[in-house]
């Protein structure tokens, strides 16, 4: 995906792909590496510079657009995409750097020169060791900085030089001044410039020096605009493979047909995904306070940018031997992904930053304070009633938690349509993405009253309520809502698994209504049921997706054996459940009899949907504990911390986007898809990294070693609503396209 939410956004990015287009052209490119390399302007600079597609984010009162930082990004990410040469990424970053800074002689004389079309680029503390000592109005600077991007073309560049006080002064520094000496190396990426700079005794005059830049903003800013490249890059892998996977053909077929790329191309869209959602974030993060501005901008270090070279990598075993060519362009998307992740900093420096187990969680709240107030202040009101009121019968589904006790607080929520907004009134609130998101926030402003949970029933009951009979609505939703009813769900069996079209349970139809015998397994929560949502095969000539039913089936029945399975872990989570001549009545079986299939994929949609929400729960709590015991020293652990959260907060920043998209009126997209996938990868990395870091202590199982447990639990959470293997063929051949086997 885009970083573009907005329409605006979206024509500045299809504007500068349009450029790019036009004016770049990788055979162009490869004519001029050597005149890159050495600092000199593409041809086209002058009528990209008309355009003003590198100053959209300087004030119009410096001869810029006026824009946003995230509106530089999206510039950034379409030229990522064309891979534009020249200094643009470098003169891009060094206006936001501007942006930040109070209005000063020094900051509008280079913001006008950059919007004229100078070249500049950012030298920060951590690229070299510059040291500035007083030289009567200004300051003397000595020492070298670099190698980094953009510096051998620049015209200005912004540095950052420590004094002996221990202090940090920022000025603007101008190619050829005296003392100042520019060294262009042999960059990586041929399709721009690498410099470094010298100073000797270089005169930085007052009117030079520019006060009030947080070094850590700086830094966070490039970091952005870096990973928005980044993003584009790895768009431009996933588009140029799928339709290569759709062109080309062995043993008679298309190879995007094979399951096993089709399962590689997949991830590579993940990992696209994700790259672009944390480059998103660190843009975001733009608004916020620096802390949280940190927190983003090493998610996407770590993410977007450090990951990308892997990626490109990932790309390049799918076009085979023609990917590892000169002639193909793949090579220079690869070369700027290495160089891009070496101007950012290294993978682990970031990742020991982010695993500062003290560090706050990334804020991924949405402003919406005063949108629908009249709304909000009803909301406000009901959970004020329900706050008074208390539950004293433990749920249905589950009487161990709180979320599923049932009383006069659950049924005054469940009545005012609190316990799932999201469904059609009566029942819920019908309530708009907006209003969802306000009633998020009125229940967490309450701490003490407890959410209530439809568990299991909230991938059942909007089913029910869209394709049930209007008797069946009477009878299960409000008693479902209130709690009163536990549910379970009878979809998989033995030999069938998550290919639902291959189940083998039978429903005959007899004389008011039908005779099921089968069987079905891992089935959550059927020893406690009172109801189960129950796929069956109805007809046994039709295609397979077309003969099913769906029915709703009392657990009481006479023929129904429930048979707990016992777990590695020990637990009895999970059941099979036999049917033996077990009478269902017709007006139990929802819609036609032979419609299941249809519902059954609304059921599964909303159940991948709630369980790629789950990584909203805190699942870095054992390897955080393990990182204050081990201490700060220990860096293993806080590295794989800070990379955990960065893959936690990547698919939290990807779930942010689509609200906002849903709150823009635009449907759902593929994020529950990714999520979902991107969700049990990490659950698997958080289980295997606790275990490794607890050593000699998880020899030793109970209550006192959570990591074992919660490993020998982590199946369970990575299986459930469908394989990572099941989840891939669906985005491989309904989100990507690519032919079926």
């Amino acid at each position: 995906m885009a970083l573009a939410l907005t329409d605006e956004q979206t024509q500045l990015t299809e504007a500068m792909a349009g450029f790019a287009r036009r004016h770049g052209g990788l055979e162009l490119t490869r004519s001029q590496f050597d005149a890159l390399a050495g600092g000199t302007l593409p041809a086209f600079w002058p009528t990209l510079v008309a355009q003003g597609l590198h100053a959209v984010h300087l004030p119009e009162a410096a001869g810029g657009q006026g824009g946003g930082f995230a509106d530089a990004a999206c510039v950034i990410d379409a030229a990522g995409y064309g891979l534009v040469p020249g200094p643009l990424l470098p003169t891009v970053i060094a206006g936001a750097v501007l942006a930040d800074v109070p209005d000063q002689p020094a900051a509008r004389a280079l913001q006008r020169a950059t919007a004229a079309g100078a070249p500049a680029a950012v030298l920060l503390p951590t690229d070299g060791t510059l040291r500035a000592v007083p030289d009567g109005d200004g300051w003397r600077l000595d020492g070298s900085a670099g190698p980094q991007l953009g510096v051998a073309a620049a015209e200005h560049l912004i540095v950052a030089a420590d004094t002996d006080a221990g202090q940090q002064v920022w000025c603007v520094v101008h190619r050829g001044a005296p003392g100042v000496a520019v060294h262009a190396a042999a960059p990586t990426d041929l399709t721009r410039d690498v410099g470094t700079l010298t100073c000797t005794g270089a005169h930085a005059p007052a009117d030079t020096v520019l006060t009030g830049i947080d070094p850590v903003r700086a830094r966070c800013h490039a970091i952005g605009l870096m990973a928005a490249e980044a993003a584009g890059i790895a768009r431009w892998c996933v588009d140029n493979v799928v339709a290569y996977l759709k062109v080309r053909e062995q043993f008679g077929r298309p190879i995007g047909s094979f399951q096993a790329l089709q399962h590689k191309a997949a991830l590579l869209f993940i990992d696209s995904e994700l790259a672009a959602a944390a480059a998103w974030d660190a843009v975001r993060g733009a608004e916020q306070a620096v802390g949280q501005h940190h927190i983003a901008a090493a998610g996407a270090a770590i993410t977007a940018i450090g990951r990308l070279p892997e990626l490109v990598v990932d790309a390049l075993t799918m076009f085979g031997a023609i990917g590892y060519t000169w002639e193909h362009d793949l090579h220079l998307y690869w070369k700027r992904s290495i160089s891009l992740a070496a101007a950012a900093g290294t993978s682990a420096g970031w990742a020991q930053t982010l695993g500062d187990p003290d560090w706050p969680a990334r804020d991924f709240a949405i402003e919406l304070a005063d949108v629908e107030a009249d709304f909000r202040a009803g909301v406000a009101t009901q959970l004020d009633v329900a706050a008074a009121l208390t539950n004293e019968a433990p749920g249905r589904q589950n009487p161990d938690y709180d979320e599923y006790w049932t009383g006069p607080q659950r049924t005054a929520l469940a009545d005012a349509g609190l316990v799932a907004p999201y469904l059609p009134a009566p029942w819920g609130l019908d309530a708009s993405p907006a209003q969802q998101l306000i009633i998020d926030e009125e229940f967490d402003r309450r701490p003490t009253l407890v959410r209530p949970s439809l568990g299991i029933a909230q991938w059942i009951l909007p089913t029910v309520l869209a394709a049930g009979t209007d008797a069946q609505r009477d009878r299960f939703a409000v008693p479902t809502l209130r709690g009163e009813i536990g549910w379970c769900q009878l979809f998989s069996e033995p030999g069938a698994g998550s290919d639902l079209a291959a189940l083998a349970t039978r429903a005959t139809k007899v004389d008011g209504g039908w005779r099921v015998n089968g069987q079905k397994v891992w089935t959550s929560s059927a020893q406690r049921a009172d109801w189960g949502a129950l796929l069956a095969r109805t007809d046994p000539n039709a295609p397979r997706h077309k003969g099913i039913g769906y029915f709703l089936v009392d657990m009481t029945t006479p023929g129904i054996t429930v048979r707990p399975l016992r777990t590695a872990s020990g637990d009895e989570h999970f059941n099979e459940v036999f049917f033996d001549d077990v009478f269902v009545p017709d007006d139990m079986l929802v819609g036609e009899p032979t419609a299941g299939w249809s519902h059954a994929l609304a059921t599964m949609a909303n159940e991948r949907v709630a369980i790629g929400a789950y990584v909203k729960l805190d699942k870095e709590g054992e390897l955080r504990t393990l990182a204050r015991r081990a201490g700060p020293g220990d860096t293993a652990v806080r590295h794989a911390l800070g990379r955990v959260r960065a893959a936690s907060n990547a698919i939290g920043a990807l779930a942010v986007r689509d609200t906002l998209r849903r709150l823009a009126g635009h449907g759902p997209g593929p994020a529950s898809s990714v999520g979902k996938v991107g969700t049990a990868l990490l659950v698997r990395r958080v289980t295997a990294d606790a275990l490794a870091f607890s050593g000699r202590a998880a020899m030793v199982g109970g209550a006192d070693q959570p990591a074992v447990a919660d490993s020998l639990m982590m199946p369970a959470e990575v299986i459930g609503g469908g394989t990572i293997e099941i989840q891939l063929n669906i985005i491989a051949t309904m989100i990507l396209g690519l032919p079926r086997a």
